[in-house]
């Protein structure tokens, strides 16, 4: 009996060393060669603003683009090359809040609109001007304007710039709309006050996101078991959208004669949101420019189409309303809607894989750069 007890032991032991070396050598292998998409994760759980990238954490990304994006997250946690929490003397310093279109990971960070734009730039100002990246994918109003409160105004930027995603800010501004729950809402009382709710922090799935987090940091064979599961996630969301598209639903129903009124709600607190991002900046003594990102009706075709379900669609919609806010507000603006149909006019280029391509950030980065060498003289 000992002798078959210790025989079975010597066969659990070597059948668990074999299963570690198989594992450590499917680890090797997937870090070495980014197999099926293999990486290992930079992101970690925050409990302000649900995630955050971890900083000086390395990244790879190959999504959208024909070849991977490879690069380094900053000591403060951005996607952007190392700043000093001082500014420069005589420098000027801009800070740019938005989503994953922001963030940027499917072009090199030397050729995202921030940096081109910061490049323009500093051919006209001899003290130098900082275009600082503060995007983070999926942000919406209500992480934007935390990050704004708690990261952005500890480097004392001269403009703060918030780039407005119509479809994606509307719609995850809600519990009642978003996807994704595990994060931070903002609600608006009677009175217009806003009411932070951070209740997503003290769920077991906040808690157990920590635990997930961990492993992908870690093992980029746990990675790719969560982007798989993720990127279901996301095909179920885009074809969502296909469907919102075909019948005008959703966020487009604001560009209709009959709007959703979830989603004018959602509106309606994404503009008081806004509001106080520009408030916050006043108190400051820094500017605040707001910018309409274009809807996917830029080109004529698109909006011909929607006009077609609805004679009613109006593909300016968002790009004049918002400018009435901005107005309203005493901000700065720029609508790209506009920018982007006069361009696919002239040069008949697509500026949009999913995010925009080289093209859309060359546009991007001519626009901004344009508005903030008026503003920052």
């Amino acid at each position: 009996m000992r002798l078959l007890k210790s025989a079975l032991v010597r066969k659990l032991g070597a059948a668990a060393i074999a299963l570690v070396v198989t594992f450590l050598a499917i680890e090797l292998i997937l870090r070495a060669t980014h197999l099926f998409g293999a990486r290992l994760s930079w992101t970690m759980p925050d409990p302000l603003i649900s995630w955050r990238m971890v900083p000086g954490a390395a990244y790879w990304y190959y999504e959208e683009n024909d070849h991977p994006i490879t690069g380094r997250i900053n000591r403060h946690g951005w996607r952007d090359r190392e700043r000093q929490p001082e500014k420069p003397e005589d420098a000027r310093r801009v800070a740019v809040l938005g989503d994953s279109f922001v963030e940027a990971m499917q072009v090199e960070q030397e050729k995202t609109f921030l940096s081109l734009a910061e490049e323009r730039l500093g051919g006209e100002f001899p003290f130098g001007v900082e275009v600082m990246n503060f995007g983070r994918s999926g942000a919406t109003t209500t992480e934007e304007l935390l990050i704004l409160e708690n990261d952005v105004l500890d480097f004392s930027p001269d403009m703060v710039v918030l780039f407005f995603m119509p479809r994606t800010d509307i719609e995850d501004v809600s519990r009642e709309t978003a996807p994704e729950t595990l994060r931070p809402f903002y609600t608006a009382g009677e009175e217009g006050e806003l009411r932070l709710d951070p209740g997503f922090r003290e769920t077991g799935a906040y808690r157990l996101k920590g635990f997930v987090s961990a492993l992908t940091r870690n093992s980029a064979l746990a990675s790719l078991l969560v982007e798989r599961r993720r990127k279901r996630l996301m095909e179920n969301v885009a074809k969502r959208y296909e469907e919102e598209e075909e019948s005008l639903g959703g966020f487009l129903t604001l560009c209709t004669a009959s709007p959703d009124e979830a989603y004018a709600a959602n509106y309606a607190l994404n503009k008081r949101l806004i509001g106080e991002m520009a408030r916050l900046c006043g108190e400051r003594g820094c500017g605040f420019l707001l910018v309409c990102m274009e809807t996917l009706a830029y080109e004529p075709e698109s909006e011909e189409r929607y006009r077609s379900i609805d004679p009613s669609f109006d593909g300016d919609f968002f790009d004049k309303d918002l400018g009435d806010l901005a107005a309203v507000l005493g901000v700065d603006y720029i609508g790209l809607q506009g920018v982007f149909r006069d361009d696919f006019l002239e040069r008949g280029k697509a500026l949009r894989w999913i995010h925009w391509n080289y093209d859309g950030h060359g546009v991007v980065a001519d626009a901004l750069a344009g508005k903030l060498g008026t503003l920052l003289k």
